[in-house]
């Protein structure tokens, strides 16, 4: 067997956030159980170049990324697909200028490979973004209302 892919058993979501302080796990699992919640297929693996663990949320039909939970034992992060922003401003006009920011900042959209389908262009408060949606929108401490407003978002994102 090559050891290079052998990663050892398969750990599910909870598992991979156990490493986190006890805080910040209940934080992550919010977004565990919003997978569940959402009727999502988790896949969970460890990023060896990146030294991280991460669990990815999959809309079953039609297939499609809404986020991932990511964790070492310092730090978690979600990563949001939102791919339909441009469908969500009504639901963006709740979230806190915190929020809206990491969104405004996140990565341009280069079309950065010959499978790149490219942004989706929106539009927050006049001015449009194309955003790239393969690089995400990137979430970090978030307080309980960024929290709540996130999980928002991405129930939101989930219908379309």
């Amino acid at each position: 067997m090559d050891s290079r892919k052998y990663q050892g058993p398969v750990k599910t979501p909870a598992e991979i956030i156990q490493i986190l302080p006890e805080v910040e796990r209940k934080k992550a699992f919010a977004f565990i159980n919003l997978g569940d919640e959402l009727n999502c297929k988790a896949q969970t693996r460890y990023a060896h170049s990146n030294k991280y663990w991460r669990c990815v949320f999959s809309k079953k039909k039609p297939l499609r990324v809404l986020f991932t939970v990511e964790c070492t034992e310092e730090w978690w992060r979600v990563k949001a697909m939102l791919s339909n922003m441009e469908q969500l401003k009504d639901v963006c006009n709740h979230c806190s200028d915190r929020l809206i920011d990491c969104i405004k900042t996140a990565c341009d959209c280069h079309q950065c490979s010959d499978y790149c389908k490219g942004p989706k262009p929106f539009t927050l408060g006049q001015v449009e973004y194309k955003k790239c949606i393969g690089c995400s929108f990137y979430f970090s401490d978030l307080d309980d209302s960024d929290q709540k407003s996130l999980i928002g978002l991405i129930k939101e994102d989930a219908k379309w």
